[in-house]
């Protein structure tokens, strides 16, 4: 127990050593959560968009000025013609055209169904959809505002009955993508430096040779991984913790959930983090192969764990393979116990996968460690 306490006590004074280490502890976790916070985004804003009226009326005036107004499109300008917009949307000025066809005020007050083209560029599906729905939205509430000045009910111009849905959302009522993407974030960012920091310090102490000299020492190997991987572990707590001070002060989320359990969690994800980095350093001979090994392990995690796309979204033998990724699991603690306060007891088949998966992982890869030193 002693000589694990004093390599433990040497990993830290190393850790302390090396200023890049304290930026990545307490700086890094600011800035990523500040940039990608902000950037990373799925709420679609200032959709480029061009409208030709071609029926110059008070009607098409104000339909043109409430798609100008609103944030949902950045209004690029009026096109003469329909083929000046579509040349326009070729040359990627533009993912919307709005066509207002001739009498379109005329049609509507003889009760004759008007009907106003909408072009979207497709290329980015999502953008698309959300746009088209941003346009049925103000075209419902301008419709209603038209009736309500022309005196009449839906049913006695249109013979259309417009439903009125009242949604109320729980958890995000703002709808923020920012409150589902930070905890996120904490989350790769948590795998990407303990398993680029664990990997790294071993093979570190491969190039400078104080691994050599260490396996002369008494020290068993399962002491030396010990001693190597609490203090990552205690890194890795550091920094979750800066992170969340960073997820508050910076965009107002606060953790809603139990802390500890939270913690819990932690532990049992680090294992298999950790255990990344020891087999990193097991295939490695350079700090620069660590470091590339375990990003090629990670890319493939990150993108599996359902933090960019939905896992529901996947082809099923994706799904499936998805089901081996201990970031999965954690994706959805973090989020659950931060946004909705979810008790333990009703994430622990989460925690159980992430203890079986990070019990292997840390086991099989300080196996391999051990057979490569001996």
């Amino acid at each position: 127990m002693h000589r694990i306490l004093y390599l433990i006590q040497k990993e830290f004074r190393q850790i302390l050593r090396q200023r890049a280490y304290l930026g990545l502890i307490f700086i890094m976790p600011f800035l990523q959560i500040v940039v990608l916070g902000f950037a990373i985004t799925t709420d679609v804003k200032n959709v480029p968009i061009t409208i030709v009226d071609e029926d110059h009326s008070a009607m098409s005036r104000r339909l043109v000025d409430a798609f100008s107004v609103t944030q949902s499109f950045d209004f690029q300008g009026l096109s003469q013609s329909s083929n000046q917009a579509k040349e326009v949307m070729k040359r990627g000025l533009v993912k919307l055209i709005l066509h207002i066809p001739p009498d379109f005020e005329k049609d509507l007050k003889n009760n004759v169904h008007p009907k106003v083209q909408a072009i979207v560029d497709g290329v980015d599906g999502n953008t698309a959809g959300i746009a088209l729905a941003y346009v049925n939205q103000i075209a419902v509430k301008l419709q209603q505002e038209w009736y309500s000045e022309m005196g009449l009910h839906p049913e006695e111009l249109l013979e259309v009955h417009l439903t009125e849905v009242e949604t109320r959302m729980a958890y995000n009522a703002a709808l923020e993508s920012v409150n589902n993407i930070v905890p996120g974030i904490l989350a790769v960012l948590l795998m990407a430096v303990t398993a680029f920091l664990t990997g790294m310090s071993i093979v570190r102490e491969k190039e400078i040779g104080t691994l050599e000299q260490l396996m002369v020492t008494p020290i068993q190997n399962i002491e030396l991984v010990l001693g190597k991987v609490v203090p990552m572990l205690v890194v890795a707590f550091l920094l979750f913790n800066v992170g969340m001070l960073g997820a508050g002060l910076i965009f107002g989320l606060w953790m809603k959930g139990n802390l500890f359990s939270l913690y819990l969690m932690l532990v049992f994800f680090c294992l298999s983090t950790l255990g990344l980095g020891i087999f990193a350093s097991t295939i490695a001979k350079t700090q620069q192969q660590a470091m590339f090994i375990a990003w090629f392990f990670m890319v493939f995690a990150i993108l599996l764990s359902g933090f960019f796309v939905p896992i529901e979204n996947m082809p099923d033998f994706i799904q499936m393979i998805t089901y081996l990724n201990p970031v999965r699991y954690f994706m959805v603690v973090i989020r659950e116990i931060y946004l909705k306060g979810t008790e333990i007891q009703f994430l622990w088949k989460e925690g159980l996968a992430m203890l079986v998966f990070g019990l292997v992982t840390f086991i099989s890869a300080s196996l391999r460690f051990h057979k490569r030193l001996n």
